[in-house]
């Protein structure tokens, strides 16, 4: 598992408080977005819709987040796409009978080889657990430094020399 690749934050594909009417618009743009900027087929736009009508994906962290993903064959570069919501939008719970939940910052984890999935989503969790950390990446402010906020939130608390494992 190679979990430092897939915590890294695609170029290009940092959302800034992106306007939704619900969880299929809001895929739509952030795979469009990891597909726009080469990190993925055309099919994961569709890829990753299905995937979320079949197995939700929202999450009950301290700040509400969904960790949307698909299979790998759909996927060029492993990586994340991170988009933060002007208002939250409806995500069906993970694992849930039908909840809903309002979430606040969506996560699309990219990845590449299979086995990589459960170690990637594993370490998503882990910086969405930071509830502080979170609220700061969701409130922020400016657009020009939002992707260098992101960045930086993804890379709290990495074991020293994952960068040059890498």
């Amino acid at each position: 598992m190679s979990a430092e690749v897939a915590l890294e934050l695609l170029s290009g594909c940092a959302l800034h408080r992106v306007t939704a009417r619900d969880s299929d618009e809001l895929l739509t743009k952030m795979a469009a977005a990891v597909v726009e900027n080469g990190h993925g087929r055309p099919s994961l736009i569709d890829a990753v819709r299905a995937r979320e009508q079949k197995y939700p994906t929202g999450l009950p962290t301290p700040v509400p987040s969904a960790i949307p993903h698909t299979d790998p064959v759909h996927v060029l570069h492993a990586g994340l796409a991170v988009a933060t919501l002007a208002k939250p939008v409806v995500f069906a719970q993970m694992g849930g009978a039908g909840e809903q939940l309002a979430v606040e910052i969506v996560v699309l984890l990219c990845i590449t080889e299979p086995g990589d999935q459960v170690g990637a989503l594993q370490e998503v969790l882990a910086r969405l657990g930071d509830a502080a950390a979170v609220a700061a990446v969701t409130r922020h402010d400016d657009p020009a430094t939002f992707e260098v906020a992101v960045r930086s939130w993804l890379e709290v608390d990495r074991p020293a020399g994952a960068a040059a494992a890498s």
